[in-house]
C-alpha cells in the first residue's frame, strides 16, 4: 500500500507537488493479515459516514492487483485508487499514500512495484508461511534497509527474544530488514469493531482499549515515522518542510538504488547457480558416457567371447586344412579357393559375430537410456523445482540433438559392429586364401613336372645315347633309378609346398585375428561415441560452451555492479548528514 497524507494546519501547501511518501504494505500470503492491518489503521469508529466503513472494508471486492490509497475529503473507490479521509493518513507532516498489495503471489509486476515504495511493509504469519519458506519467496525484499517486517500471529509470544532469534536467522541467509516487530491485526481490528458497534459503551471503549493496545498495531506508526525520517520533525514551517522533504528524498532515492543493486546481485547470484547447474547437468551426462565407455570392453568384448573365438577359429582353420592332404588336394585343386573360402563363411568368428549382433541389440537399449536422461537432463534445467532458480533452456541445442536423434547414421544396425569381421573375412579370403590357391596350384604342376622330367631322363638314359649313336646306353637299372629319383624329388618338393602354404595361411589369420581384435575395440569406441552416446557427448559439450559464454557475461555484468555500488557508496558518503 502506498500511504499519501494531505496537510492539516499549519501543514505546508503541497498541493502543487507531485512527491508524496510511499510506504507498499504487503502480505506474504493471504493470511498474513495486510487487510485486517489497514483497515484497523483507517477505520473511524466514531464516523457516521456508512459509506466510509462500507467502502474500506470491502475495498478488494473487484480489485486484483494493488491498490493505492490517499487521503481525501470524501470517500470514494475508483479504479485502484482509494481516497478516504482517515486521520492515520493525516499524522505525518508530508503526505503519504499507501501502496496495497494484497499478496506476494497476486501481482505478477511485484518487484517492480515494491522498488518503487519509499518503506515497505510486509506482513507474516509464521503458522502459515514458515520463515524459510519466507526467505526463499522475498529475500530481495528483506535485503532492503527500508522494510519493515510485521509477524502477525498471537504477540503474547513474540518477546524481543524471539525476535532477536528470527533476525539472527534471517542474518544468517543474507537478510537485514530495517525493522522486525510483532503485532496482531485482527485483533486490533476485532477491537475497532468491538468500539464502532456500541460506541458509547464503557465496556466496549475498555476493550477497545486493551485490545488495540495489546494489538501493538500501533507501533507500526511509530516504526514508519522513523523510517522515514519524520518521528521528531512535528509541525515545521514551510521552508523547514521543503528541506525536510528533498533530504527524505535524497535518502529515498540512495534506498532505491540499493535495492536496485541488491536486487541485481541477487539475480546475478541466481545466474550463476543455474550456469554451476549446466555444469552439473554437463558433468552428470558426462560421467554417463565415461562409464558406458569404460565398461564396454568387459560387458560387449569380454562378454562376447572374443578371445576364444580368436584362438578357436584359426585352430578350427587348421584342422580343416590337415584335413587337405595332398593326395585329396591333387583332385581338387581348382577348388581350393572355394573349399577355405566357404569354411571361412561358415566357421571363422561366426559365433562371436553372432554375440556381437546380440551385443548391439544391448547397445541400442543402452543408447535408448542415455537419450531419455539427456533430455530429462534439459528438462529439469528448464523448469527448476525452486522458483528462486532461474530457467535455462536453449532451442537451439534441443533442435540439433533431436535432429541427431532422427539422423540415418543415429541408429545401430547389426552391422555396427561386425563389419571388422567381414573385412577381415574377406582380406583372408581375397588375400591368403588365393595366395594358397596359387600354391597349391604350383605344387600340383610341380610334382607332375618331376614325374615328367624322371620319366624323360630314365629314357635318355636307357635309349638316348643308343639311339643318337654316341655309345652304349646305360643299364635299364641305373636308367629307372634315376628316373624315379627326379621324380620322388619333384613329388617331394609339391609336398613340403603344400604343407608349408598351410602353415603360412594358419600363420597369416593369426595375424589377421590380432589385428581384428584391434579393429573391434576401436569400432566398438567409435560406435559408442558416433551412436550411443552422440547425444549425451553433444548435449554436454553444447551445455559447457553455453555456459561458458553465460560466465563471461555474468563476470562483466558482476565488475559493472561492483563499481555501481561503489558509487553509491561515494554518493552516501559525499552527502552532508
Amino acid at each position: 500500500m502506498r500511504v499519501h497524507a494531505s496537510s492539516v494546519s499549519p501543514r505546508p501547501d503541497f498541493s502543487c507537488s507531485p512527491i508524496h511518501e510511499v510506504p507498499s504494505v504487503c502480505g506474504a500470503d493471504q493470511w498474513a493479515g495486510s487487510h485486517e492491518l489497514i483497515t484497523a489503521l483507517l477505520e473511524n469508529p466514531f464516523t457516521t459516514d456508512e459509506a466510509y466503513s462500507d467502502i474500506l472494508r470491502n475495498r478488494w471486492k473487484n480489485q486484483s492487483a494493488y491498490l493505492t490509497i490517499d487521503h481525501g475529503l470524501s470517500t470514494s473507490l475508483v479504479d485502484n485508487a482509494l481516497t478516504i479521509p482517515s486521520s492515520w493518513l493525516q499524522q505525518y507532516p508530508l503526505p503519504i499514500q499507501l501502496t496495497e498489495i494484497s499478496s506476494l503471489v497476486s501481482h505478477p509486476p511485484l518487484p517492480k512495484t515494491l522498488l518503487k515504495g519509499d518503506v515497505l511493509i510486509l506482513l507474516c504469519n509464521p503458522l502459515t508461511t514458515p520463515l524459510p519458506t519466507l526467505i526463499s519467496k522475498a529475500q530481495f525484499i528483506l535485503q532492503r534497509p527500508k522494510t519493515i517486517l510485521v509477524l502477525t500471529a498471537s504477540v503474547s509470544g513474540a518477546s524481543e527474544h524471539a525476535l532477536e532469534h528470527v533476525s539472527k536467522e534471517l542474518a544468517a541467509a543474507n537478510c537485514s530488514p530495517g525493522k522486525i516487530i510483532a503485532a496482531d491485526p485482527i485483533r486490533a481490528l476485532g477491537a475497532v469493531s468491538a468500539l464502532k458497534a456500541d460506541p458509547s459503551s464503557a465496556v466496549a471503549i475498555q476493550k477497545y482499549q486493551d485490545d488495540f493496545m495489546g494489538s501493538r498495531i500501533s507501533l507500526l506508526g511509530d516504526v514508519l515515522a522513523g523510517m522515514l525520517g519524520l518521528k521528531d520533525s512535528g509541525r515545521t514551517p514551510s521552508s523547514s518542510s521543503a528541506s525536510l522533504l528533498l533530504d527524505i528524498r535524497t535518502r529515498s532515492a540512495l534506498t532505491q538504488m540499493q535495492s536496485a543493486l541488491y536486487a541485481s546481485a541477487q539475480s546475478v547470484s541466481q545466474a550463476r547457480v543455474a550456469i554451476d547447474r549446466v555444469c552439473t547437468s554437463a558433468s552428470e551426462l558426462q560421467s554417463q558416457v565415461e562409464e558406458v565407455r569404460a565398461k564396454a570392453d568387459r560387458e560387449v568384448l569380454v562378454e562376447s567371447g572374443i578371445d576364444e573365438a580368436l584362438l578357436r577359429g584359426p585352430k578350427e582353420m587348421k584342422s580343416l586344412l590337415e584335413s587337405l592332404t595332398w593326395l585329396k588336394m591333387i583332385w581338387r585343386v581348382d577348388e581350393i579357393d572355394v573349399l577355405v573360402g566357404s569354411a571361412l563363411e561358415r566357421h571363422w568368428c561366426r559365433e562371436l559375430e553372432n554375440q556381437l549382433i546380440l551385443q548391439t541389440g544391448r547397445l541400442a537399449s543402452t543408447q535408448a537410456s542415455l537419450t531419455s536422461s539427456t533430455f530429462s537432463q534439459l528438462t529439469r534445467l528448464a523448469s527448476p523445482s525452486t522458483p528462486s532458480i532461474p530457467a535455462f533452456h536453449s532451442p537451439i541445442l534441443s533442435n540439433h540433438l533431436r535432429q541427431l536423434t532422427h539422423s540415418p547414421t543415429y541408429a545401430l544396425t547389426p552391422a555396427t559392429l561386425t563389419r571388422p569381421i567381414q573385412a577381415r573375412r574377406s582380406q583372408l579370403a581375397k588375400h591368403t586364401t588365393t595366395r594358397l590357391h596359387r600354391d597349391a596350384q604350383n605344387a600340383v604342376l610341380g610334382a607332375f613336372g618331376g614325374m615328367f622330367s624322371g620319366a624323360g631322363i630314365g629314357w635318355w638314359l636307357a635309349f638316348g645315347e643308343s639311339a643318337l649313336s654316341v655309345g652304349a646306353g646305360s643299364e635299364a637299372g641305373t636308367a629307372l633309378g634315376a628316373g624315379a629319383l627326379v621324380a620322388i624329388a619333384g613329388v617331394r618338393w609339391a609336398v613340403g609346398k603344400w604343407e608349408r602354404a598351410k602353415r603360412r595361411w594358419v600363420e597369416d589369420a593369426g595375424r589377421v585375428g590380432e589385428g581384428l581384435k584391434r579393429d573391434l575395440k576401436v569400432t566398438l569406441q567409435r560406435g559408442i561415441e558416433k551412436n550411443v552416446a552422440v547425444v549425451p557427448i553433444a548435449a554436454y559439450e553444447g551445455l559447457r560452451e553455453l555456459a561458458g559464454k553465460q560466465q563471461e557475461e555474468v563476470e562483466v555484468i558482476r565488475s559493472d555492479l561492483i563499481a555501481m555500488k561503489a558509487d553509491v557508496k561515494a554518493l552516501e558518503t559525499s552527502r552532508p548528514s
